[in-house]
């Protein structure tokens, strides 16, 4: 069909796709449920004949793994091509935010050209320049509006707008779609539900081409999408072209009921699904048990209300004045759709309206997210035509690229914070990667050159270590050389010092001795000598009588002097039961005693008639300078710890052990008698 826009329509304003991506079966529209629980996707497939294309069209639950499934889908087809960077992505914004109505404009703003006109409108915004209502031209400002601008068949022009966050929440969900494979710059084009449900029934049903007829071109045809999440309506016009369209968000009620997700639930609430099952079953009378009227159920008071809410809205856009604004003759039809699921309730209230309005009512046969789907289709493919006849008949418009883009003066500028914002997410998307690489590397930096540092500290204190080790290595031997002598003379004072203890005369006899003297008996108890004999030394002690005597190595002679003979008797009997250290061991042997009583001096008158004092033959004993009344005597035997130390006589066997002396011994026989007077 040829083009009723005239040559503006082939301006910026006009379809703007180019031809390669318009023939490209390379596209893939996305769609969103108003709840967003489902998504419908929709590609161009080829046909069975040569040039004819088919939609491949697909549901899947929102929380699916979409990616996942997009690519295995397309991996499973053959007809369908790979993602990649020339992959046209079409979707539609789903937060009901859309508006598009005709921009209150002189007749000399009109006459200009399309780049005029996007400068006078980006000059307007910022010095808030009035309409020809008397209103500002934008309502809000450019930075937080996407605002698109399509000049229509009869001169007007009408301005879509979306708030600019939903169309980043809409881009973004698209990335996250495209997964790891999205690039810096895709193509993206983001159109309105309304205009892609209003050409998918332009252009793909037979109602639609219709309304297309030249005796229709002064009718105005109503859309109107139903949605649990929102409704959205609009006003188009052959001559007019798209000029009316509002969309709205669903009472709170509705999107507390339709929070549930369970098919069989119908999108509704526990508590409004038990109250409309109870509401559902019959009741009977008592009295004649018969069936009454069923009871409307919440769930379909609730959705009777809002779809009323809907169409009155619809209806509050129908008037007389708008069709005179236009030059319109009047309203034709009204084209409706909704989500699976609302139709049995839509459908009553829809007929009610048409016989109180007199107006055609007619439902899309596709729920109203595919009707979108398709929609988007036929405004970017060609689908084997020469141009596409949606984009000719319900032109498109891209919000992702909207007035701010195409203007001359702002495109610069904007395309360069997108880059500087592009960038600043790849670097930070770059820092997020390499920062733990950084961070291990920089790590095992620092720990080998702390090792360098360490080694080569190191290194150095080794080297001064060693100079130092030169230095003292003469007094490190003196030092040495002095503790082995230390330890020598440490280790000889100590077996010396063990070797002083067992001697026997040095310690361990005196010891002995110290603890036998008879000072009990006799206080004036006196030892004068002590003897040890050696090889030249005292004769060894014989047994009394036999008169042998031999020199002996352990043989002890002890002398003094004592008051009482009894005292000499007492220690003697106390050296023969003296004890060693281990238990039984003795320490004297052979015992022997002579004592000498002395007696005074004789006169001078007596000497020479007087005899002198006997003495015993081998007697040591001698009564001279003693003073009267003291006995002088002697013990002999054998010392058992000298023993050990006795060199060893091999000629001679060893001496049997001789028993003990007894305390009576010729000693006392033996002493001198004292002179008579």
């Amino acid at each position: 069909m040829r083009s009723t826009f005239g040559t503006k329509e082939k301006s910026a304003f006009g379809f703007d796709a180019e031809s390669s991506q318009a023939a490209s079966p390379d596209q893939l529209a996305v769609v969103w449920s108003g709840e967003q629980r489902e998504v419908v996707v929709a590609s161009p497939i080829p046909g069975n004949t040569a040039n004819s294309y088919d939609l491949d069209l697909a549901r899947f639950p929102a929380g699916f793994n979409l990616t996942a499934a997009l690519a295995m889908r397309r991996a499973g087809n053959v007809n369908l091509p790979q993602f990649s960077e020339q992959t046209n992505y079409l979707t539609a914004v789903s937060d009901f935010s859309e508006r598009t109505r005709i921009l209150a404009l002189s007749g000399d703003v009109l006459a200009f050209d399309d780049d005029e006109l996007i400068e006078w409108l980006v000059n307007a915004e910022r010095q808030m320049v009035l309409g020809t209502d008397n209103h500002p031209v934008f309502e809000t400002a450019l930075e937080d509006t996407a605002c698109s601008i399509r000049r229509l068949p009869n001169g007007q022009v009408a301005m879509t707008e979306v708030p600019r966050q939903h169309i980043q929440a809409t881009r973004e969900r698209i990335v996250s779609l495209i997964g790891e494979r999205a690039p810096s710059f895709f193509n993206l084009t983001v159109e309105t539900p309304l205009r892609c449900a209003a050409r998918y029934f332009l252009t793909a049903l037979p109602e639609g081409a219709v309304v297309l007829r030249d005796e229709k071109a002064s009718e105005a045809t109503a859309f109107l999408l139903i949605g649990k999440a929102g409704f959205s309506y609009g006003l188009w016009s052959p001559a007019a072209g798209l000029f009316s369209e509002y969309a709205f968000s669903a009472p709170a009620e509705i999107n507390r009921l339709s929070r549930a997700t369970d098919e069989n639930s119908g999108g509704f609430s526990p508590e409004v699904i038990a109250a409309d099952s109870r509401a559902r079953q019959p009741q009977y009378e008592s009295s004649i048990d018969a069936p009454t009227e069923q009871v409307r159920s919440p769930r379909d008071e609730h959705l009777e209300k809002y779809v009323r809410h809907a169409l009155e809205q619809l209806f509050l856009q129908l008037s007389p004045e708008k069709l005179e604004q236009l030059e319109l003759s009047s309203y034709a039809q009204v084209v409706w759709g909704s989500e699976p699921g609302l139709s049995e309730v839509i459908a009553p209230i829809v007929a009610e309206y048409s016989a109180n309005s007199g107006l055609e009512f007619f439902q899309l046969p596709a729920p109203s997210d595919e009707a979108v789907a398709g929609g988007l289709l036929f405004g970017s493919f060609t689908f084997g035509d020469a141009t596409a006849a949606g984009a000719e008949i319900v032109p498109p418009v891209n919000l992702a690229r909207d007035i701010l883009v195409l203007a001359d003066k702002e495109e610069i500028e904007r395309r360069r914070l997108e880059e500087v914002y592009l960038l600043k997410r790849r670097n930070q998307a770059v820092f997020a990667l390499l920062a733990p690489i950084v961070l291990v590397i920089a790590a095992l930096l620092a720990i080998t050159a702390d090792l360098i540092r360490t080694q080569i500290m190191t290194g150095i204190r080794e080297i001064r270590a060693d100079a130092q080790t030169l230095n003292l290595k003469p007094a490190l031997d003196r030092r040495k050389s002095y503790e082995a002598n230390l330890k020598w003379y440490q280790e000889f004072i100590t077996q010396v010092s063990g070797l002083r203890r067992q001697q026997p005369v040095g310690i361990g006899m005196l010891y002995e001795l110290n603890s036998s003297y008879p000072f009990n008996i006799d206080p004036s108890f006196y030892v004068a000598d002590l003897k040890l004999g050696d090889a030249g030394g005292v004769a060894r002690a014989t047994a009394p009588g036999t008169g042998a005597s031999a020199n002996c190595f352990d043989c002890v002679e002890i002398r003094g002097l004592a008051r009482n003979k009894d005292a000499v008797t007492s220690f003697l009997r106390t050296l023969e039961f003296a004890g060693g250290p281990g238990s039984g061991t003795r320490l004297f042997s052979n015992l022997a005693y002579e004592v000498v009583e002395t007696t005074p001096p004789p006169t001078a008158a007596l000497t020479g008639n007087q005899p002198t004092l006997p003495s015993m033959t081998g007697s040591n004993l001698t009564n001279s300078n003693t003073a009267p009344g003291v006995i002088a005597w002697s013990i002999k035997g054998n010392y058992m710890p000298m023993a050990p130390f006795a060199p060893p006589d091999k000629n001679k066997p060893p001496a049997k052990p001789t028993p003990p002396v007894s305390a009576a011994t010729p000693a006392a026989a033996a002493a001198t008698p004292a002179p008579t007077p």
